[in-house]
This record gives C-alpha cells, sequence and structure tokens, in this order.
C-alpha cells in the first residue's frame, strides 16, 4: 500500500516540477530538492523498523561491521540524491566530484573493516 502512496507523491511532485520549471526554472531546483527531502525522510521513517531489526541483528556479531554499512549506506543515499540534484540542474561536473567524494567517504568509513580484515589474515597466517 505504501508504495501507491509514493508513486502518487512522485506524480505529483513530477507535474508540478514540470509546471514550475516552465516558468520560472530555479524554482523549478528548488521544487525538485523539496520534494525529495520529503519523500527521503518518509522512506526514513518507513525503514526505521528494518534498522531497528538489523541493530538487534548485529548485536549477536561485530558492531562495528553494522555500523560502518549503516554508515556507507547513510553516504551513498546522500550522495545519490546530491548527484541527481546537480545533474537536474545541469551541472554535471560538480555531479561528478559529488560522485567522487561520496566513494572516497565510504572508504574511509570501510578503513576499519578493512584493518579487521587484516589483522585476521595476519593471525591466520602465523
Amino acid at each position: 500500500m505504501e508504495i501507491f502512496r509514493i508513486a502518487a507523491f512522485v506524480l505529483v511532485a513530477a507535474v508540478l516540477i514540470g509546471l514550475i520549471r516552465e516558468h520560472l526554472p530555479s524554482y523549478g531546483i528548488l521544487c525538485l530538492l523539496g520534494c525529495s527531502v520529503v519523500l527521503l525522510l518518509y522512506l526514513l521513517q518507513l525503514a526505521a523498523p528494518l534498522i531497528e531489526q538489523l541493530s538487534a541483528y548485529a548485536d549477536y556479531g561485530e558492531q562495528t561491521g553494522f555500523s560502518t554499512v549503516i554508515k556507507a549506506a547513510g553516504i551513498a543515499l546522500a550522495s545519490q540524491t546530491t548527484q541527481d540534484l546537480c545533474r537536474d540542474a545541469g551541472l554535471s561536473s560538480l555531479a561528478g566530484k559529488v560522485e567522487f567524494a561520496g566513494r572516497c567517504l565510504i572508504l574511509t568509513c570501510a578503513l576499519p573493516l578493512f584493518q579487521i580484515a587484516a589483522e585476521s589474515l595476519a593471525a591466520f597466517l602465523q
């Protein structure tokens, strides 16, 4: 049932953004940004039970791995949304830089996992 609400919101937003862009292109970008934020907040609300359940599963194992995956997913979501907004605004060069920054931040976030893997490999080889 939620998918129909999301689809209806996206269709209404697309029509609204199209109409606004036709007359006031600069406000079209702001409307797109606002609709994107509203949709992301709604999706985060829907994902809350999933995150709570995954967090409960993470208590059985290594907490570092789960928190790293959640951080990486958040970085990927934020950078992808920003890229899309930049491309819609006609700023493809800036979108490429946001993509690169997102990848660098995800790799930085994953450094503790690389360290754990290296320590495990070193212990295995000894």
